[in-house]
């Protein structure tokens, strides 16, 4: 399977004040689509330190780690978003021993935000596969295009951010667009 690299395009605010989960938002290097994942408060002031180049005064749980690896030879060589079911990511963060080779490489299941977290410190590329960006991903086609132009596959998204966006399609009313979010929320309460 073909791996696509994808950037931190950012981390942005839910539009919901009394929410506390943000949106990571990693697009394709070499494409069009963004592919947004829900995160916590303490995954989204991590990456948002590691993108603005801050330091902490004391060290964060992704600094522990990275010291950990580093103070054992541990080499992180990539992170891949694997898969994506029902709006819930599975990362894998990729290492091995200083030196080692490919076939020596172990792979470390890990929640996204943690592993993007863990990525941006260390300074390694962050991957994902075609079929996670098929489910999930949308296209944005130019900076300030207006993102209710494009369609994102509403399967890969997360209960919470369905919600968000069905308000805000029913405030710029696209019905359309709005019935298919309120279906896929009703199909998902079935279950």
């Amino acid at each position: 399977m073909d791996k696509i690299q994808l950037i931190v395009s950012g981390v942005a605010n839910q539009s919901n004040p009394d929410s506390t989960a943000y949106t990571l938002i990693l697009s394709e290097k070499e494409g069009v689509r963004k592919l947004p994942i829900v995160i916590g408060v303490n995954e989204a002031q991590a990456i948002e330190l590691q993108l603005e180049g801050l330091i902490p005064i004391r060290p964060l749980v992704y600094d522990l780690m990275c010291s950990f690896f580093s103070s054992f030879s541990i080499d992180i060589i990539e992170v891949i978003i694997t898969n994506v079911d029902r709006g819930i990511f599975y990362a894998e963060i990729v290492c091995c021993n200083s030196g080692a080779s490919n076939e020596d490489y172990i792979r470390i299941p890990a929640r996204t935000s943690d592993a993007v977290a863990i990525a941006l410190k260390v300074g390694c590329n962050i991957f994902t596969y075609e079929q996670v960006l098929n489910v999930a991903g949308f296209e944005w086609t130019a900076p300030g295009d207006d993102i209710s132009n494009s369609t994102p596959r509403l399967e890969g998204v997360a209960l919470p951010e369905l919600k968000t966006m069905l308000k805000k399609a029913i405030i710029r009313e696209d019905y359309e667009f709005a019935s298919k979010i309120r279906d896929e929320i009703e199909l998902r309460s079935k279950d």
